[in-house]
């Protein structure tokens, strides 16, 4: 009888640290507030460049480029944001369905993100400004 009370006891403790490492899995990373709003700036590959929106709220965000027909001109949503007092990183799925990485830093502040972006063998400068 012992056996299965012991038995027991080490199955429910079992169960509820699953669950536990599950909930903490599945969290959605917190994302440094001071990210949160608009920013507008430039990007540059090459001898290419234009400029970009970054749209940062709560839930989510979205990215856009102009002069970059690949990626498309609508905005796109971000996915894997992760944004820490030194680094902002966040991946953006383009209109022809390849992903664009972003890696940039906070400057000034969080007045200004400066860093890179890889989509399809591109390695291109963005920087950012904050908007009103």
């Amino acid at each position: 009888m012992i056996n299965k009370y012991i038995k027991c006891i080490l199955l429910f403790y079992g169960v509820m640290n699953f669950l536990a490492a599950t909930a903490q899995d599945s969290a959605a990373p917190a994302v440094d507030t001071r990210y949160i709003g608009n920013w507008n700036g430039t990007w540059v590959e090459g001898m290419s460049s234009g400029n970009a929106t970054l749209s940062i709220t709560e839930n989510g965000g979205q990215f856009a480029f102009t002069a970059l027909p690949a990626f498309g001109r609508d905005p796109a949503a971000i996915n894997k944001i992760k944004g820490t007092a030194g680094q902002l990183s966040f991946h953006v799925i383009g209109a022809d369905g390849r992903v664009m990485r972003f890696e940039l830093m906070p400057l000034s502040e969080f007045k200004k993100l400066k860093g890179k972006a890889h989509y399809d063998g591109l390695h291109m400068e963005v920087e950012l400004f904050r908007t009103p």
